[in-house]
């Protein structure tokens, strides 16, 4: 994978997001997962200044779990009735 295709997805998956902060007032149940979240992209942003090309390949996955687990976060907090709504 070249480095600037390393580059482009990071900023995809790892860019800012205004959404996560609105699903702790949102869902207060689903801040430790933001909190989590959060802490795994730091890490994975020291990591993508730091990559060598050995280790993008590995990365590029991590990257890919991240967007998926912040996309599930979001689904629970915004995708999942747990009715009690009036």
């Amino acid at each position: 994978m070249a480095t600037d295709s390393l580059d482009e997805l990071s900023n995809a998956v790892l860019g800012p997001s205004g959404r996560l902060g609105e699903v702790i007032a949102d869902a207060p149940r689903l801040t430790h997962s933001v909190h989590a979240l959060e802490s795994d992209r730091r890490a994975l942003l020291a990591e993508v200044t730091s990559a060598d090309r050995h280790s993008e390949e590995q990365l590029s996955q991590r990257l890919t779990a991240y967007r998926q687990r912040t996309a599930d976060v979001l689904y629970q907090a915004y995708g999942v009735d747990l009715g009690g709504e009036t």
